[in-house]
């Protein structure tokens, strides 16, 4: 266990659940029965306490590291703040892009009370969040590109994969969120006048907004390969109807003459054939030039008159 005396205030950074036993204070009771509720305490929770005024507390867990291609490749830490103290369990800086443990504990004599040293934790979380989150703008910015350049089926499955997986930094986000309310709830107007937890708050509100314009360029990219996909659909869909309509006079004429009956004169003249195929060939001139003219055998996005979308 690791006890940390800042300002008016203690940290308690536990790695062991054990180690809880060494902690004594007027929360005693409160400890234990938080204590008991972390043996199976797989997923974000979070509980509020507010019975005893100038002794609220809020104890819970939250995931602060999960990867994106596994739903059970996740860490999870234990809290429980007081305006007194606060008290980590299994709590552990992954930081990628610094050294974040010395830069963690800077922040942290800054606090000058042990609500603002959670939210520096929180902050320093939600800091590790955008960078990976700036890593994912980048392949996101690829993506874009890729539509254009060399758009498939590959492409789309990218789509998708990208969308899910800004999703799932929204579901690790959004309890942040809850957090920054929670906090406000139980300790009112001391805790919002901070100025660490202004600032955290404000890199939380930062991170989901960057989440929310991620999650509308998807949804504008899902659009654009719907659209794509149903316009070359029926660009399909169109060339097999024009091909079938133009040989629909082949068709009925050869069905017409290929009927066995005995008296067909036109079978015993010396131009029948010749005769024959004058007649499809000016019925097949005649059913195309007639789609020709409603406009059915080129782009089907041009109209025929100008400033109008439909005629």
């Amino acid at each position: 266990m690791q006890k940390y005396h800042i300002n008016e205030w203690e940290w308690y950074q536990l790695k062991e659940r054990e180690e809880l036993q060494e902690i004594h204070t007027s929360y005693d009771k409160d400890i234990k029965r938080w204590s008991q509720t972390l043996k199976d305490q797989k997923r974000n929770f979070m509980k509020i306490n507010t019975e005893n005024e100038g002794k609220e507390i809020i104890s819970g867990s939250l995931i602060y590291h999960r990867e994106i291609d596994n739903k059970e490749d996740y860490e999870l830490f234990h809290f429980f703040l007081t305006r007194d103290f606060l008290i980590t369990l299994d709590y552990k800086d992954n930081s990628l892009h610094l050294n974040s443990h010395t830069n963690i504990h800077m922040e942290m004599k800054r606090s000058k009370s042990s609500i603002e040293g959670f939210m520096v934790i929180l902050g320093s979380i939600m800091t590790e969040i955008l960078y990976r989150i700036d890593q994912y703008e980048e392949r996101l910015e690829k993506l874009i590109w890729d539509i254009k350049e060399k758009n498939s089926i590959k492409t789309l499955e990218k789509v998708y994969q990208s969308r899910h997986e800004i999703i799932v930094w929204k579901n690790v986000m959004i309890p942040f969120l809850e957090l920054r309310y929670a906090i406000e709830e139980t300790f009112g107007e001391e805790a919002l006048n901070g100025k660490e937890y202004k600032r955290i708050s404000t890199r939380i509100e930062r991170g989901l907004t960057l989440v929310d314009e991620y999650q509308k360029e998807l949804n504008n990219l899902v659009h654009f390969e719907e659209v794509v996909s149903q316009h070359r659909g029926n660009e399909i869909m169109k060339t097999l109807t024009v091909l079938t309509t133009l040989c629909t006079p082949i068709m009925a004429w050869g069905a017409l003459w290929g009927m066995n009956f005995k008296l067909m004169p036109e079978l015993d003249w010396n131009l029948g054939y010749p005769f024959s195929l004058s007649i499809i060939a000016v019925s097949t001139i005649g059913v195309y030039f007639y789609l020709k003219s409603k406009g059915w055998m080129g782009d089907l996005l041009k109209a025929k008159k100008r400033n109008s979308f439909f005629r």
